[in-house]
């Protein structure tokens, strides 16, 4: 995940992807925020404070819906669901159980309509050690960020006494 909150995230992508008379009046926000304890070591320095619980409001206050097929946005949400897998995991991990977007869309007349997406968000509150941070935790400086992940692609398996990897049968 980059630097900027899913919300961040979800709203470059549908800006992206949507036809730009779609999105001319589109606001997004971040609504009902609250912090789940959850602290933990992620080695390196790094150190996860909590869960950050959020709603994230999409609103198009005249979305056009003869000019762009409704279903596109469906579509995109979906497609960026899934592609936010530490988001969608974090759930799990803090016993939240409904994760799915709530929808409310009202005619405004022939040709538009006020469409509101409300999707639960959850993220990691990261620090990380910087010496000019401007977080003070025990003892040291840390900033804001995200935490960088090592991930193991090979690795050598030796059984007790062998001398050579993969030599136990």
């Amino acid at each position: 995940m980059s630097d900027n909150s899913q919300l961040d995230s979800l709203t470059a992508f549908l800006r992206e992807q949507m036809p730009v008379r779609a999105m001319q009046s589109f606001t997004s926000e971040m609504t009902s925020l609250k912090t789940i304890p959850a602290a933990r070591d992620l080695g390196l320095g790094q150190v996860r404070l909590s869960v950050i619980r959020y709603d994230a409001e999409l609103i198009w206050e005249r979305f056009p819906y003869r000019e762009c097929d409704p279903r596109l946005l469906l579509a995109l949400i979906e497609v960026w669901l899934s592609l936010d897998g530490e988001g969608r995991e974090l759930f799990g991990q803090v016993g939240i159980t409904n994760a799915d977007p709530d929808w409310d869309i009202e005619l405004i007349d022939e040709e538009t309509a006020i469409v509101t997406v409300t999707i639960p968000m959850a993220e990691s509150l990261v620090i990380v050690p910087d010496e000019n941070g401007n977080i003070p935790y025990q003892g040291e400086r840390y900033r804001l960020g995200n935490a960088d992940v090592w991930t193991a692609l090979t690795a050598l398996v030796y059984a007790p006494g062998d001398t050579e990897p993969g030599a136990a049968q």
